[in-house]
């Protein structure tokens, strides 16, 4: 074939891909809505035929961690060295969520430098 008919039907192809996965979110998004479960955490069931189907819901996290060390006047340890590091800060989920639930003050107080979204809803299906 001919570079022009291979480019051709690689359009054709990524056409394709993008329809199907438009349409798969669809239906995962139909059969998460068919199986409700906890706001986090999975849920499965097994159909009739045997196939399981597992949904999986969470939370996103982002947060400024260094306004919530500044709030709580944690100490930042920083390695003197001519080598300047890279390091990767993120939240512990768990621990703002135990805040939450036993100190809603400082809860409160940190909530303020965190946005929670909703996760991508997850769906596993495994055929029998």
């Amino acid at each position: 074939m001919s570079l022009e008919q291979n480019v051709l039907l690689l359009i054709a192809a990524k056409s394709a891909e993008e329809q199907a996965r438009n349409k798969r979110i669809v239906l995962e998004e139909a059969v998460a809505y068919d199986i409700p479960g906890p706001e986090s955490g999975s849920k499965t069931i097994t159909l009739e035929d045997g196939t399981k189907v597992t949904v999986k819901r969470g939370w996103n996290y982002k947060a400024d961690c260094q306004a919530i060390e500044d709030k709580l006047a944690w100490d930042s340890y920083h390695m003197p060295a001519p080598i300047k590091l890279k390091t990767t800060r993120e939240l512990d989920e768990k621990g703002y969520e135990w805040y939450k639930h036993n100190r809603p003050a400082i809860y409160e107080e940190v909530s303020k430098f965190v946005t929670v979204a909703p996760k991508k809803v997850a769906v596993e299906v495994k055929r029998k």
